[in-house]
């Protein structure tokens, strides 16, 4: 169980990862230059977690609030174990949007409470960009949770970004 929640949680903050900067559903507000928004989304993991190495890379549609729009993102992440049932899990993510790209990191960890339960905690950071968000930089908080091995999560990320 500890090598498929490891591999799980690698899959589902990867994705989570390339979504979280630029994910639609979101409230935003805007003050002093920076736009707050807030963005709750569903992630599957593709396939079965356990065909998934320590390592990985996801790819994934992303729908995003004015003025993003629609675009694909790729992301890459590495899971370390730092206990049973319990993790970190570092990524790097790209997402690509009609008018630009935008990239970025997410440091997370991730914890069973059961052998089902699975919640992911950590901070986003938004890099740079191209194009119309070459000037973009930011940060962010997010919280998943799952009940079935993160292989669905129910997640809430929230972003302070500037540049945009």
């Amino acid at each position: 169980m500890r090598r498929r929640l490891t591999i799980t949680a690698i899959a589902a903050i990867a994705a989570i990862a390339a979504i979280a900067a630029t994910t639609g559903n979101s409230a935003a507000a805007k003050s002093e230059g920076v736009t707050q928004i807030r963005c709750a989304f569903e992630l599957a993991v593709q396939g079965p977690p356990a065909d998934v190495p320590p390592s990985a890379s996801s790819f994934a549609l992303v729908s995003c609030p004015r003025p993003l729009g629609r675009g694909v993102h790729y992301s890459t992440a590495v899971a370390t174990p730092t206990g049973p049932g319990m993790g970190t899990v570092a990524v790097s993510f790209k997402k690509y949007f009609d008018r630009g790209t935008i990239r970025g990191t997410v440091a997370a960890t991730f914890t069973a409470s059961s052998p089902t339960n699975v919640t992911y905690a950590g901070r986003a950071t938004v890099t740079g960009g191209t194009g119309k968000y070459k000037h973009v930089r930011g940060s962010g908080k997010l919280a998943c949770t799952s009940v079935d091995q993160g292989a669905h999560k129910s997640c809430e990320v929230t972003f302070r970004l500037k540049g945009i």
